[in-house]
């Protein structure tokens, strides 16, 4: 009988054992995340995750993606939740200029797990070409369209890499054209003398190719897969390259991996608990306390936030806010921790103490953190907290996600102007991120640059459902004090104040309310 039972035993592992090898490239897709993730410490001492963190949120995905009998299928849905759910989870808590870098780093690991980008080509790609003098073939007097560097370019990176061959045979006698997504490099004319017409297209397996002893390629578009196209790019026109690698990443991951990740509130209480803070990582002019606190009114809690701005001897007062509140099961908000260098042992100490069994704290307790980057703040309270970035939003579309992710649903929909009042919230929002973008160009946009926040637009939103309380829109009164006060109350040139009425008047004005205006 026990022959019997060890028998069954061994059958019934192999079983498991079968079926956990099914799933192996899910937990290879994980692991192939956690280490990309793992390196990003290394741009930014805020970026610390623990991998406790990160399995619990694995786990999660798996227990709450759509279940499915079709194995392929099931395998599917894990590693696009998966992948998608860790972005989210992680980008949220990264600053913007970061998170291309990341999600490109994401998708080109998940590609060379995959066998798409060899380590050849990421090290070439990565590291370039040796700074060596040699000898080269000199440019072909043909090629008048070629400076000598670019020549020099295309001959090294042809002997560098064997995907290349034959690329400065064809410069002369063939358009050497690449595409990533609607961007294209234009190595050479598309019309020119010496261009040898009507080029065979390649076969689809280029191994079996023959060609003739100084025919030309061509057909280069083709040839090149994805990630070798974009080599080129990094190499003849890299000023073009930011561009290309959010479409290269469209183009493998998809259209969420280069969007900035949901960051409202509502979502990350969802996250927190009592033993895991919310860190909001600050950068300059930004400042989460009003959406905190309007956040706070939401969920009937306005009476219960304790805030208190770290400092010079806040320290032991921020102490008892935290042990008074453990208690009471209130809110506690500590602003601006980078300004309590000193204080910060004690506080990851105070911290590590949630998590004790022995510890006696109320379920509705929430600590809230900020801070600028700062290389002392605890890494043990980072790994484990919730992060998110606070910082003014690039791009129409990232304004305006942002703009109505901190409109609740009511202040939007409920008000005596029904749709009317949908439409003038949405023209102040879409002049708001058009002011803020405005600014990247410089004096080309406005005189003087002018620090715009988010205070203003919430201002501005504020003044309307004052003024319109009755049911009726003061056009000329509303007008005025949007661009003379609320947002003109910061411009001091007089053509820049010019130039902002004219730009709200293109948002904000009578004709927004008729049908089809654009």
């Amino acid at each position: 009988e026990i022959n019997i039972r060890l028998k069954e035993a061994e059958e019934t592992e192999e079983k498991i054992s079968k079926a956990r090898a099914k799933y192996i490239p899910v937990a290879t897709r994980g692991s192939v995340i956690y280490f990309v993730t793992a390196d990003l410490s290394v741009i930014d001492p805020m970026y610390q995750y623990s991998l406790k963190y990160f399995t619990s949120l694995f786990v999660k995905v798996i227990e709450t993606s759509e279940k499915s009998s079709d194995l392929e299928k099931r395998l599917q849905i894990l590693l696009d939740g998966i992948t998608l759910t860790m972005y989210n989870n992680i980008g949220r808590g990264l600053f913007e200029r970061h998170k291309v870098c990341f999600s490109f780093m994401l998708c080109v690991e998940i590609m060379k797990q995959a066998g798409i980008i060899t380590p050849e080509e990421w090290n070439f790609f990565i590291r370039g070409l040796p700074p060596l003098e040699k000898d080269r073939p000199k440019k072909p007097p043909q090629c008048t369209f070629l400076d000598d560097n670019t020549w020099n370019l295309l001959v090294d990176v042809e002997e560098a890499m064997p995907t290349y061959a034959g690329i400065t045979n064809d410069i002369k006698l063939t358009p050497v054209h690449v595409n990533v997504g609607s961007y294209v490099l234009r190595l050479n004319p598309n019309c020119f003398a010496g261009y040898v017409p009507n080029v065979p297209e390649p076969p689809e397996d280029l191994s079996t190719e023959e060609l003739q002893p100084g025919a030309p390629k061509g057909h280069w578009n083709k040839r090149l897969n994805a990630f070798q196209r974009l080599t080129l790019v990094k190499y003849f026109e890299p000023e073009a390259l930011i561009e290309c690698l959010s479409t290269f990443v469209v183009e493998n991951l998809g259209e969420a991996f280069v969007e900035n990740p949901p960051t409202n509130l509502p979502a990350l209480y969802k996250d927190m608990s009592q033993t895991a803070p919310l860190i909001f990582i600050l950068s300059s002019g930004s400042d989460p306390m009003a959406a905190f606190l309007r956040f706070a009114k939401e969920k009937d809690y306005d009476e219960r936030v304790h805030s208190i701005s770290l400092g010079q001897g806040q320290g032991p007062v921020a102490e008892k806010l935290i042990l008074a509140a453990q208690t009471s099961g209130d809110w506690v908000f500590l602003q601006n921790c980078h300004l309590a260098k000193s204080w910060m042992l004690s506080m990851e100490e105070i911290i590590k103490e949630f998590s004790s069994p022995d510890a006696e704290i109320h379920e509705d307790f929430r600590l809230f953190l900020s801070s600028m980057p700062a290389p002392f703040f605890p890494v043990s309270v980072l790994q484990n907290g919730i992060k998110v970035t606070s910082e003014l939003p690039k791009g129409l579309r990232s304004n305006l996600r942002r703009a109505f992710g901190e409109l609740n649903k009511s202040e939007f929909e409920d008000h005596i102007l029904k749709s009317d009042w949908c439409k003038i919230v949405f023209g102040i929002c879409f002049f708001h991120a058009v002011v803020l973008e405005r600014r990247k160009f410089g004096p080309l946009a406005f005189n003087i640059p002018y620090e715009f926040a988010d205070s203003d637009r919430e201002c501005a939103i504020d003044n309307f459902k004052l003024f319109t309380a009755d049911g009726i829109m003061p056009w000329d009164a509303l007008q005025f004090i949007t661009a003379e006060i609320t947002y003109g109350g910061r411009v001091t040139d007089e053509w820049d104040q010019r130039c902002l009425k004219v730009v709200l008047n293109r948002f904000f004005r009578p004709s927004t309310l008729e049908a089809g205006w654009r």
